[in-house]
């Protein structure tokens, strides 16, 4: 019997790149949750709830979530984000962010 790898996240994003200047967009990618289940994601910025949702996941276990966020976050902040797989219950590590800005070098 084999177990399933914890679910994690591989990438995250957050810009101020959007077409609205006043918005920031946020953007989550993850690995190994259950295959047609759901994920829900919280990010966070400067100890408060910058935007939750829900998404599906894939068949092959991968999920993408977006957000976006007004007003604009600080150009140079951080945002942290964490997943869990609602039907396994299990949490990601929480993974961070610095908010990409137009002009600054990636």
């Amino acid at each position: 019997m084999s177990t399933r790898p914890s679910p994690r996240i591989i990438d995250v994003d957050a810009g101020n790149d959007t077409p609205d200047k006043h918005a920031t967009s946020l953007g989550v990618d993850g690995e190994n949750f259950t295959p047609g289940g759901k994920a829900h994601f919280v990010f966070t910025g400067k100890g408060k709830t910058l935007a939750q949702g829900t998404a599906n996941v894939d068949q092959k276990g991968f999920v993408s979530w977006a957000a976006t966020v007004k007003p604009a976050l600080g150009c140079g902040g951080s945002v942290g984000v964490v997943g869990k797989d609602l039907s396994s219950g299990k949490e990601t590590d929480d993974a961070f962010a610095t908010i990409f800005c137009p002009g600054d070098s990636r």
